[in-house]
């Protein structure tokens, strides 16, 4: 073998081995860990984060009272003596039907019973004489009250020619006019009250830790932008099983006249709650 062979297989003996060892040192290297994130800290049950907690619920303004008058017999209106959003005072005449056919049983009616007690009169005298029997005084008697029944039959139904307000408030709409014919059950107007309006709303359930009657919430109507406070006043007895919700019933407190039945808004819970 010559000198210059022999350098070249020494050569590559060295090369080969470095080799080796740079590759044991590559793969010798640690890989890498991935770091995992901390663990929040777990919420104790039954405490609503903050954010749930701020979140607003919607609420519908309601009047105190609200009524829609309906027709119970048939009738063609004579009269009607209110308007959309007139002002009203309980007892007062909003509409009547034409019931002049019912007015004239009525003096029919009133007749019979004049002249059933012009009957009875007679009777009673000429018992007096000996001259009718017990029986007839009785029969006559009989035909006074059934003569006095039939007015009040007939008063019954004049009462029902009248539609009154059955308590103080505003017209809310007015469904007929003068000259139609309804059929019973028909809507005639409707009234709503002139108190303290009221809100209503679904709240989740979890407020029931600290929602009692009284507490107040501070609320905004959507339609005027006027902030007003809710004065809790009833709960519901029952939390709806599939929303977690229940519904409460408030008293609106610095609503003004702005604010009418019907409009809706959102409320939230007091800071801190």
């Amino acid at each position: 073998m010559t000198r210059a062979s022999f350098d070249r297989r020494a050569s590559g003996r060295l090369i080969a081995a470095a080799l080796a060892g740079w590759t044991a040192c590559v793969c010798a290297q640690p890989t890498p860990q991935k770091v995992a994130p901390p663990a929040a800290a777990p919420v104790p049950a039954g405490v609503a984060p903050a954010a749930a907690a701020s979140t607003p619920v919607r609420f519908l303004v309601m009047a105190d009272r609200e009524s829609t008058l309906a027709a119970s017999t048939s009738g063609r209106f004579s009269r009607v003596a209110v308007s959309l959003g007139d002002t009203v005072r309980a007892g007062q005449l909003l509409a009547a039907f034409d019931c002049g056919e019912v007015q004239a049983r009525r003096d029919a009616a009133r007749a019979e019973l004049e002249a059933a007690r012009v009957q009875y009169e007679g009777k009673v005298k000429l018992q007096g004489l000996q001259s009718a029997a017990e029986i007839e005084v009785e029969l006559a008697a009989s035909n006074v009250n059934k003569a006095q029944s039939q007015i009040r039959v007939v008063d019954a139904q004049l009462a029902q020619c009248n539609f009154v307000a059955p308590f103080a408030g505003r017209i809310a709409r007015v469904h007929v006019k003068v000259g139609q014919g309804v059929n019973p059950g028909a809507p005639v107007i409707d009234i709503v009250g002139s108190g303290p309006l009221k809100a209503r709303m679904n709240v989740p359930s979890n407020w029931l830790a600290w929602l009692k009657p009284g507490e107040k919430l501070a609320g905004r109507i959507d339609e005027t932008g006027d902030a007003v406070t809710l004065k809790v006043a009833r709960l519901s007895a029952r939390v709806d099983a599939v929303s977690q919700t229940v519904e409460i019933e408030a008293d609106v407190e610095g609503s003004g006249t702005a604010v009418l039945p019907g409009m809706s808004g959102q409320a939230r819970a007091p800071s801190g709650r």
